[in-house]
């Protein structure tokens, strides 16, 4: 259904117009996209030679693994940004595209998007994280379980936040549905960026603590650097 889609609408770069390549971002753009390189492999922040940091070994967080496509800088932050605020709904594909041959699979079964509150979903008109999980599904045959989570509060913005006052944010501010989950045992929780990874750790330690999973991985498109 993919390979169908692009040759219905062939990739064209959104950012210079061109047309060719295998998405919707030119290949000299996609090649100076800066990629995590030596970084822990649960938080993703910088490690020598790939270990586990310091802090994932005296404090492990609620996800067992974090993998993210690229550092959020140019052009990616400015794609991001138009993509969550600016109606560019149809990014999704280009950032699955994106992302998808950086993701091992490991034992994930199924995906499981990070909630926006009813209020923000209804003024935006979508949830940007359900869309890049749809749109990763297709490409890796792994469902996406809906209403597994919800957002409850709808918390201020994130974006002008310490990492005190994200974590601090977001509590009480989700609920899990067991029942959703249920027969499941390894899940990507999916969102557009990391920064922190506050809300990857409260949505994580909420679903430990409300069902069976044994294992959250935390994905996204960006991390902040």
């Amino acid at each position: 259904m993919h390979n169908l889609e692009k040759w219905l609408i062939p990739p064209r770069c959104v950012l210079t117009g061109e047309v060719g390549g295998e998405t919707d971002l030119a290949e000299t753009l996609i090649q100076a996209l800066k990629q995590p390189m030596q970084v822990c492999p649960v938080c993703c922040e910088p490690s020598l030679q790939s270990d586990l940091c310091g802090a994932c070994l005296t404090n492990p967080p609620a996800f067992s693994r974090t993998q993210v496509g690229f550092y959020f800088a140019e052009p990616l932050d400015r794609l991001i940004y138009d993509f969550k605020y600016h109606g560019k709904a149809s990014y999704a594909r280009l950032f699955a595209d994106l992302m998808v041959d950086r993701l091992e699979l490991d034992q994930v079964e199924a995906l499981v998007a990070i909630p926006t509150h009813p209020l923000r979903r209804r003024i935006r008109g979508y949830n940007q994280a359900e869309l890049l999980a749809e749109a990763l599904s297709k490409l890796l045959q792994r469902p996406v379980i809906k209403q597994a989570v919800i957002r409850i509060t709808n918390t201020p913005s994130q974006t002008h936040l310490t990492a005190r006052q994200r974590k601090n944010n977001l509590k009480n501010a989700f609920q899990v549905n067991p029942e959703r989950l249920e027969g499941m045992s390894h899940i990507a929780l999916v969102d557009d960026v990391i920064t922190t990874g506050a809300t990857m750790q409260q949505v994580a330690k909420l679903i430990h603590q409300k069902t069976a999973i044994k294992t959250c991985q935390a994905w996204s498109v960006a991390k902040t650097e």
